[in-house]
């Protein structure tokens, strides 16, 4: 029995936009990235228990303690006033769950779903943590016909990816743009180790998908999508493509002062990609 431990922001039982079929997601916390449009602002860091929350909270459902945030799940109305009044993208409403934690939770209906999906965050971050979890799904016979996928940032060395890609089934990477200033610009990081984990995931046949942010004036201009087509295409046939169309839904203020791209836009991109010779792209 696993006894790793994770730091868990939340999770969902049942999601459609999270990979294919009907899928178990577990949010974990903590991100290397700080991306203007992260639509999970508050997943990006740990929190440190400055305790601002505690008294902003109506039900009480947030206590200091020893130094550090208490959260009451049970006491809690979901009504994320913690997370408007956090002064660093945290949440205090994360739980530090064991992998039988997850799996006791994903098992509960497990008849009813195609898999189970980690994100964030970014989840390569606990490596240890996610190896034991979909090891654990793998190994057990009412879960092991859930397919595991990772949604992730491609920040994760070669060597992570390694240990992990044995109970692995697929990664869906976020190629954030095309350009390594614009990418730079929009994460805080450049794009180096995203590009070689895509390389290293399709060769090695876990690379489920690579997204595309659709952000219009932005990501979506002929530089940019000649570079991001450029290196997808590179790749070699058959690169599964999704274009995900920037909502302002969950964003940071900078963020929602780009207007949400229209229809038209997206299929402007759709075409440009097709132009490209891309005919397996989905939004």
């Amino acid at each position: 029995m696993s006894t790793t431990r994770g730091l868990v922001a939340s999770s969902l039982r049942s999601s459609l936009v999270d990979g294919p079929g009907n899928r178990h997601v577990v949010f974990l916390q903590g991100c290397n990235f700080d991306c203007v449009a992260c639509h999970n602002p508050s997943t990006i860091n740990v929190c440190d228990s400055c305790a601002v929350c505690v008294d902003q909270c109506p039900l009480d459902a947030l206590a200091l303690s020893a130094g550090r945030i208490v959260f009451d799940l049970e006491a809690c109305d979901g009504c994320d006033l913690c997370l408007e009044v956090c002064p660093t993208d945290s949440s205090p409403m994360v739980r530090e769950m064991t992998v039988e934690d997850i799996t006791g939770e994903i098992r509960q209906h497990a008849a009813f779903l195609s898999g189970v999906t980690a994100t964030g965050g970014e989840p390569t971050l606990q490596l240890d943590f996610l190896v034991d979890l979909f090891a654990t799904i793998k190994a057990d016979p009412d879960l092991k016909h859930l397919t595991t996928l990772v949604d992730t940032n491609g920040t994760l060395a070669i060597e992570g990816w390694e240990r992990l890609a044995p109970v692995l089934d697929g990664a869906m990477v976020d190629l954030k743009a095309g350009t390594p200033w614009l990418h730079r610009q929009l994460t805080g990081h450049g794009d180096s180790a995203v590009r070689a984990s895509i390389r290293w995931l399709h060769d090695h046949a876990k690379l489920a998908e690579v997204r595309l942010l659709v952000v219009e004036g932005v990501t979506d201009t002929e530089v940019e999508l000649d570079a991001w087509a450029g290196f997808v295409g590179g790749l070699g046939e058959g690169v599964p493509l999704r274009l995900m169309a920037f909502r302002h839904q969950g964003t940071r203020p900078q963020a929602r002062a780009w207007p949400e791209p229209s229809i038209d836009a997206i299929d402007r991109v759709e075409q440009r990609l097709a132009d490209y010779g891309f005919t397996n792209v989905v939004r």
